[in-house]
C-alpha cells in the first residue's frame, strides 16, 4: 500500500535541548546525564559540549533499543552495533577518564580574570 508523501516545509525551525520542557518525561533524566557527562569530561568548549549532547542522546537511544529488545524480542543488531561504535567514538573524543578541574590558588584566579578582562577590552 503506497504511503502518502509529505510536503517539504518552506521554513526550517531548529529545536535545541534548551528549548525542551525539562519538567516532564525523559527530559530531566537526559539533562542530568548531560550535566554529569559534561562535568566528568571537562567540557568547557562548545565543541566538547556538542559531543556530550550527542553522546547522551546515543546512550538513551541504545538503552531504548535494549529495553524494546527485551520486551518485544525485536532487535536490529546492525543498527545497535553502529550506534554503539558511534557512541564509543564520541566517548573516546571526550576522553574515557573523568577530568578533574585543577584548583589553583587565589593569585592564579586573579591572574586569569585579569587576562580575560584584557582580552575583552582589546
Amino acid at each position: 500500500m503506497p504511503t502518502k508523501r509529505k510536503d517539504i516545509t518552506a521554513t526550517f525551525k531548529p529545536m535545541f535541548w534548551d528549548d525542551l520542557d525539562g519538567r516532564t518525561g525523559t527530559a530531566p533524566n537526559i539533562r542530568d546525564r548531560y550535566m554529569t557527562l559534561k562535568a566528568d569530561a571537562g567540557a568547557v568548549s562548545r565543541q566538547r559540549d556538542i559531543l556530550c549532547q550527542r553522546a547522551v542522546f546515543m546512550c538513551v537511544c541504545l538503552e531504548t533499543m535494549e529495553c524494546e529488545a527485551v520486551a518485544t524480542g525485536k532487535f536490529d543488531a546492525g543498527v545497535y552495533t553502529q550506534m554503539s561504535n558511534a557512541l564509543l567514538g564520541l566517548l573516546k573524543a571526550l576522553g574515557l577518564e573523568r577530568h578533574v578541574k585543577k584548583a589553583g590558588g587565589l593569585k592564579d584566579y586573579i591572574r586569569e580574570r585579569q587576562a580575560e578582562a584584557e582580552e575583552v577590552a582589546a
